[in-house]
């Protein structure tokens, strides 16, 4: 195989970064010539951070696969973007029904201080500028990469999948527990590894991916290896070729080892 793509959170991190393990497995198969890259359902803002500490030389899927960028040309490969009037939809259904959502542009995080500091009160620190209800609504004409909906309790993002579903031409996808992403309709981390393959001229059959939650399962489903971790979502599991150990066990360590390094 000559490429592995991996999610990011649940997978190669939790709340403490990196473990040591996992840094050294990634330096393990750059050394040996294999490419890595990362298919996050993050915004490239609130990933580049791990990018750059992996050292990543080659695109990344942010978005669940609605922005591709290659950091080191500074070229945006791919982008597909939620269109206005949609954006504003969703936005007005999730406000009618008290749902606290964040807003990701193609250049900047926005969220009302109100739903900002519900976030931080549940995860810590995120870097989100705050806008009042009218100015996030003028933000969409720049272009809507994704709506991030999110709560503590797991039934009211239950409920909210529910609501959001009367909303035509997106997807909904959980990627975790207690967060609803919204984005085009075509936009999956499955279609972007395609993309991704075609621009690196690699195939899909040369391929690992790896991940836990239910925005993994397309990308997990086309690669030549799809890997599921071992505390990841049952969904997942049920489509991967082979399921890892868990995050705490170093799950991506112990895949890869199998696959690249066992004799």
């Amino acid at each position: 195989m000559k490429l592995v793509v991996a999610d990011l959170d649940g997978t190669l991190i939790h709340s403490k970064g990196f473990s040591i393990e996992t840094l050294k497995t990634v330096k393990k198969l750059q050394k040996k010539g294999v490419i890595f890259t990362i298919a996050t359902g993050r915004h490239f803002l609130t990933a580049k951070d791990y990018v750059k500490e992996l050292d990543i030389k080659y695109p990344v899927i942010y978005s669940n696969g609605a922005y591709i960028y290659d950091h080191v040309n500074h070229n945006v490969i791919h982008q597909a973007l939620i269109d206005k009037k949609t954006a504003l939809k969703t936005m007005k259904v999730c406000e009618s029904n008290n749902l606290d959502f964040i807003l990701y542009t193609v250049d900047h995080v926005y969220a009302t201080k109100k739903a900002r500091d519900k976030l931080i009160s549940m995860i810590g620190k995120y870097e989100i500028e705050v806008l009042s209800e009218g100015d996030l609504k003028s933000s969409v004409k720049s272009g809507v990469i994704k709506i991030l909906v999110f709560d503590s309790d797991i039934e009211r993002i239950k409920e909210a999948r529910s609501i959001l579903s009367q909303i035509q031409n997106v997807y909904l996808l959980q990627s975790s527990k207690n967060y609803l992403d919204i984005g085009h309709h075509s936009v999956n981390k499955g279609n972007a590894l395609s993309i991704l393959v075609r621009y690196l001229n690699v195939s899909l059959e040369d391929t690992m991916a790896i991940g836990d939650q239910e925005n993994d399962i397309k990308m997990i489903q086309v690669a030549g290896v799809g890997v599921a971790m071992g505390d990841g979502n049952i969904l997942l599991k049920n489509e991967a070729d082979y399921i890892t150990k868990s995050f705490d066990e170093n799950g991506v360590s112990h895949a890869v080892e199998k696959y690249f390094f066992s004799e």
